[in-house]
């Protein structure tokens, strides 16, 4: 008897196999616990070279298992505000929650990408998402003259509401991570107000 090949060219057997290496990973990862890939090909029950034969690397598995959650859509159902500085907050909450649940699979996408700038690629970059939703209705309301103030401003924010600012306040700055977590949403907000305020103050074209 021939055995079907699934939607992505796998044999019954590989798809049951490479879900469950994908499951142990999510599993382990949701433990906010250090991740490896031999911890993971224990959980899923195969041996680490049965892993890596589904998975080359430790960051494709981690994309396939924990990569993928819509951020955005999280922060549109939270947000009932039109306000970009209460928005931007959010934002940045959300972020730090997300982080802090699956630290241990985030802090080896960051280091692989790190030390390898070719792979940035492979990054997911939720902030971006999350920052410009959050500032589309004031950006909608600014005219044209704010853009410069809107840019710089998005490039400041990108470096505030991530992760590696999250893992500096709680790894090097000794904060809790409630506390990291407030830190980058007050900063976030903080930003975000001096920007409104900036554009707001440029003179109304004729």
């Amino acid at each position: 008897m021939v055995e079907r090949s699934g939607p992505n060219g796998l044999s019954s057997q590989m798809e049951r196999t490479r879900s469950a290496i994908v499951a142990a990973a999510r599993e382990l990862a949701d433990t906010g616990a250090e991740i490896t890939m031999p911890k993971v090909a224990a959980e899923a029950r195969v041996s680490e070279a049965t892993a890596y034969r589904y998975f080359p690397d430790l960051l494709s598995l981690l994309r396939a298992a924990v990569m993928s959650e819509d951020l955005v859509a999280v922060l549109r159902s939270a947000t009932r505000s039109d306000d970009p500085v209460e928005r931007i907050g959010q934002a940045a909450e959300i972020l730090g929650r997300a982080v802090l649940r699956r630290q241990g699979a985030v802090r080896v996408v960051v280091s692989s990408t790190i030390a390898k700038p070719s792979m940035a690629k492979d990054r997911p970059a939720h902030r971006f998402g999350l920052i410009e939703h959050a500032l589309t209705p004031w950006i909608e309301g600014s005219g044209s003259a704010a853009r410069p103030h809107v840019e710089q401003l998005v490039r400041g924010l990108a470096l505030v509401i991530s992760a590696e600012s999250l893992f500096a306040l709680i790894d090097l700055c000794g904060l809790a991570p409630d506390d990291a977590i407030a830190g980058l949403a007050t900063t976030a907000r903080q930003m975000t107000a001096a920007a409104v305020a900036a554009v707001a103050a440029i003179p109304a074209a004729d």
